[in-house]
């Protein structure tokens, strides 16, 4: 009988601290690995959804968000304002007027180029390994070229680690570059917004065929974007020796203006900074790919407000798109991102003060799933990741397009990774082209809701 008691009061005991310890880990929220899985309360708050994931902030007055629509409003706030910044497909800018129009300045920018056939429209698209190799931007500039005119395919770096993974353009190049960027910054010359800056070591050359384009299409313009240099440089063309003087801190030199995709140069020249070559009809739509493996986007802080102002001058930017977040998300266990809300919204903040001609879109994070001690699921820190974006769109007063419910929601990477056709990669990570397009076709979507949205309003 005693031995009985024994044991009554030791599974009491143990019960009472294992509750002890799941209590400390909810409202610490303490992300030690050996304590989640000692928590007996993580299988039943898990799969708290999107929507009930809401930053901790004063209560909002309900007048107050008639106006505005704040992507922290506290659970209480009606279900109707909640959904509207979790729609998916949708570009939002968190205004309760839904006839309002999201990244206005650039919509009446793309109905006038829609309308005249002239001008120059121009998208920087920023991103990590999610779009290495033209992925997304791709689909978004055929079809809003198909729609709206232009061709090339814009911004290629001198050097890139998936050159021979991209389709939109052939790409080849010397071995002995040497790479200035975000990570190993050997120059007091700035990085351009790919994040890298190019010299030669020697002889060096690069070799770009833009396949974007259809047989016999018209002039493509073709220029060498580089930085500054105290005199006169030289560099070969397709063969032809030609000197060059980049005397700007950013350059954009026309290098040929023909029916030819194709270009090589060679160069010698230590002391110039090079950035790339940029393909592109004389009016249109044109996107810049600028990916960058392993970035969380708030590296822009870093790039020099002056060099910035210059490429606004000489290379502005009508649309800055920014689709970060999956290497924020690094560890199964991470849920605290208010370092990152302030590093990306300075970030932003910079950009948008010295590329004052752009409006900006910021693209969330995709879904990522992680394996934990029940099995591969959604990261735990998921939502809070997604309302700190949206926390940072809003605060930053830009747009904003919720990749992660635009996929499915929770669990949905999975879906993406295991189904048929496949369309992630089995590190339930990145998309795979496939998944890709479907994002890009659902990007240009949202925009040519936007489009259409205010053509009705016109009439």
């Amino acid at each position: 009988m005693n031995q009985n008691k024994k044991v009554l009061q030791f599974v009491l005991l143990v019960t009472i601290s294992l509750l002890a310890i799941s209590i400390f880990v909810l409202y610490t929220k303490n992300t030690s690995t050996p304590l989640q899985n000692i928590s007996i309360l993580t299988d039943i708050l898990k799969k708290d959804s999107l929507k009930k994931e809401i930053i901790k902030i004063q209560k909002v007055d309900s007048s107050i968000a008639e106006k505005t629509l704040s992507p922290f409003l506290t659970e209480d706030s009606t279900e109707r304002i909640l959904q509207h910044f979790t729609t998916p497909n949708k570009l939002i800018n968190f205004s309760s007027d839904t006839n309002s129009i999201v990244i206005e300045s650039f919509i009446k920018k793309i109905i006038e180029l829609k309308k005249t056939k002239k001008g120059k429209i121009r998208i920087a698209y920023l991103g990590d390994s999610m779009i290495e190799g033209d992925l997304v931007s791709q689909t978004l500039r055929k079809y809003l070229q198909k729609a709206f005119g232009g061709t090339g395919v814009g911004f290629i770096p001198i050097t890139s680690p998936v050159a021979g993974f991209r389709i939109t353009a052939k790409h080849s190049f010397s071995t002995k570059w040497r790479e200035s960027n975000f990570r190993t910054k050997i120059s007091y010359t700035p990085l351009y917004l790919s994040g890298k800056t190019f010299f030669a070591q020697g002889y060096n050359w690069v070799d770009i065929e833009d396949k974007t384009l259809a047989p016999n299409q018209s002039q493509l313009q073709k220029y060498l974007l580089c930085g500054f240099k105290n005199g006169n440089s030289q560099i070969a063309i397709n063969s032809v020796f030609n000197s060059i003087k980049p005397s700007q801190q950013f350059n954009k030199i026309l290098l040929n203006n023909s029916t030819s995709p194709k270009i090589k140069i060679e160069i010698s020249d230590l002391s110039l900074p090079l950035y790339g070559i940029s393909f592109e009809s004389t009016d249109g739509i044109i996107i810049d790919n600028f990916s960058f493996r392993g970035s969380g986007g708030f590296e822009f802080i870093n790039i020099d407000s002056n060099f910035l102002k210059q490429i606004n001058t000489t290379q502005p930017y009508d649309l800055v798109i920014m689709q970060y977040g999956v290497n924020v998300l690094n560890h199964p266990n991470n849920s605290n991102f208010n370092w990152y809300y302030k590093a990306m919204t300075s970030a932003i903040n910079k950009l948008k003060k010295n590329l004052s001609n752009a409006e900006f879109l910021l693209i969330s994070t995709a879904d990522k799933s992680f394996k934990y001690s029940d099995g591969r699921r959604t990261a735990i820190g998921m939502d809070s990741l997604i309302a700190t974006q949206e926390r940072i769109a809003f605060d930053s007063k830009i747009a904003f397009f919720n990749t992660y419910n635009s996929m499915g929601g929770y669990n949905s990477m999975i879906s993406w990774a295991n189904g048929n056709p496949q369309l992630a990669a089995k590190d339930y990570t990145h998309l795979n082209s496939k998944g890709a397009e479907i994002l890009g076709t659902n990007l240009f979507n949202g925009i040519n809701f936007e489009i259409i949205k205010a053509e009705s309003q016109k009439r």
